[in-house]
């Protein structure tokens, strides 16, 4: 593991640890009895995204969960803590996921992205999320053999978005496929994440995490005036950074290890298959 990585472990797996039961369940009965033990919200919801100044619109197929039941949730499905994820929501006809998070860091301008390489950018993926099998396998978790594009990083400059997924081949001889959308706003962005289920990857469903997300008025990213804060990298450099990367040109290397130390661990901690988490029996849930 390189020293740069054990300092950023070191830095950010702190976050949150008080509020995390930190025992991952093995058994069916034990996932049985931690999944309803969480506040389950039944869909459809519009939840009210208050860090993003937002609202998502989430449908009948998903429950949902909030904050530290969602932080929660997602420790014991990977063994390490999502502390920045508000928004988790479980897909009850396929097994698919979908969660959110968001950060301030400003408008994002989109003017560096001709310097975007996804062929560079997946060689330091695929060595990345091996470096997260250390962890992974302490946890008795599959680690990860090997990682594509499934959707190359693509600006949607209708919706303001960027989107692109991944495919992940597992050492239990499994694939996951996750899809990310990097949704803009007047203060900031709000990152979803997509986790194909039973059906495989729906680019649809990956495409309409920009059309359930909105943000309030006056906060969408048409709404930017001057004298707003305007953040410290491009869209290019945000791609890299979400994904853990450095794999770009000269000039904005510096603004994405600016944003590294916050999202490192999005690219070590793609999910195992939880589908057995609803098997034989209900949820809890509350409306």
């Amino acid at each position: 593991m390189s020293k740069l990585l054990s300092i950023l472990i070191f830095i950010l797996l702190p976050f949150n640890a008080f509020s995390i039961d930190l025992k991952i369940p093995k058994t069916d009965e034990e996932w049985q009895k931690a999944s309803e033990s969480l506040n389950w919200i039944d869909g459809p919801q519009k939840m009210n995204f208050v860090q993003a100044n937002s609202k998502i619109d989430i449908n009948s197929n998903y429950a949902i969960l909030e904050n530290e039941d969602a932080n929660q949730f997602m420790y014991w499905s990977n063994g390490v803590q999502f502390s920045y994820v508000k928004i988790y929501a479980f897909n009850l006809n396929d097994n698919s996921q979908i969660y959110f998070f968001y950060d301030d860091a400003g408008y994002v301008k989109t003017d560096d992205w001709t310097k975007v390489d996804p062929d560079a950018f997946i060689n330091e993926i695929r060595e990345n999320y091996k470096a997260s099998n250390d962890e992974r396998q302490k946890n008795n978790l599959s680690y990860v053999v090997d990682v594509n594009w499934k959707k190359k990083p693509y600006l949607d400059g209708i919706n303001n978005s960027v989107y692109y997924a991944l495919n992940v081949s597992w050492s239990d001889n499994s694939s996951t496929q996750e899809g990310t959308a990097l949704i803009l706003g007047r203060e900031g962005y709000t990152t979803g994440k997509y986790i194909a289920g039973d059906n495989g990857y729906n680019e649809q469903t990956l495409l309409n995490l920009s059309k359930i997300h909105k943000f309030n008025a006056t906060k969408e990213y048409k709404d930017w005036k001057s004298g707003d804060k305007v953040a410290a990298v491009g869209i290019g450099a945000l791609l890299a950074s979400t994904l853990g990367i450095k794999a770009l040109k000269p000039g904005i290397v510096a603004g994405v290890l600016l944003f590294l130390k916050k999202f490192w661990f999005i690219v070590f901690l793609p999910f195992i298959w939880l589908g057995k988490l609803f098997t034989g029996s209900k949820k809890k849930r509350t409306k």
